[in-house]
């Protein structure tokens, strides 16, 4: 009885080193969690700024990581030590280093969120040729996210705030549409809101935690 219950336990934690290894959450205390430091981030960035630059670090050199290792024939224990070797750096000198830490949130974000659509409008503007697109798309991109990451440090008090706080509220959108198809009741009718609808909702919350920060902060 106690064999089966260690190999269960066993089994257990395998699954969570493959889950966080692979960055396939299938859990919602995982997601709730997320979320909840996501909210945290949105509404109080400021007062916590280097835990939330921190958190931010440790998240895009985690993930960051996960992109460049995961098409090596690496362990899932393995990998998960290289990301989370990779996020605790990145974690610790965003924090340590306020500006590198800015440099970082902003350049994700942007990267994520913004140059897609600033690189496609200049790309419509010089007339790149289709030949030439996808290594114009990736160095604009890159040039486009550095550019807004380098404006963001310029600005440090006002950027912090704005930056915590539309973060965020964007990753607390993204983890809520992601936990959806694992919660235990079916609210599958969230994944028919239209883009439309959620981007609404992302800019609402960024902006309801840019004005509680702001008046939390004078």
């Amino acid at each position: 009885m106690e064999g089966n219950m260690t190999e269960a336990t066993f089994d257990i934690m395998k699954g969570f080193v493959k889950c966080l290894a692979s960055m396939e959450f299938n859990s919602v205390l995982i997601y709730a969690l997320l979320m909840l430091a996501a909210v945290l981030i949105c509404f109080e960035g400021f007062r916590l700024y280097k835990v939330a630059l921190m958190m931010i670090g440790f998240a895009v050199g985690y993930s960051r990581v996960h992109l460049l290792i995961s098409s090596f024939q690496l362990t899932d224990e393995q990998m998960l030590m290289m990301q989370t070797i990779a996020g605790l750096v990145c974690g610790v000198l965003a924090g340590a280093v306020v500006h590198l830490g800015i440099f970082i949130a902003a350049y994700h974000f942007a990267q994520a969120n913004l140059s897609a659509i600033i690189v496609a409008m200049l790309a419509e503007k010089a007339n790149v040729s289709p030949f030439l697109e996808p290594l114009f798309s990736r160095v604009a991109g890159v040039a486009v996210a550095a550019l807004i990451a380098w404006l963001a440090v310029k600005s440090e008090r006002l950027v912090v705030v704005i930056l915590t706080a539309v973060i965020g509220g964007f990753a607390a959108v993204n983890f809520f549409f992601e936990m959806v198809p694992v919660f235990p009741v079916d609210i599958s009718f969230f994944l028919r809101v239209p883009a439309v609808v959620i981007a609404g909702i992302k800019v609402a919350l960024s902006a309801a935690g840019v004005g509680i920060q702001g008046v939390k902060n004078k």
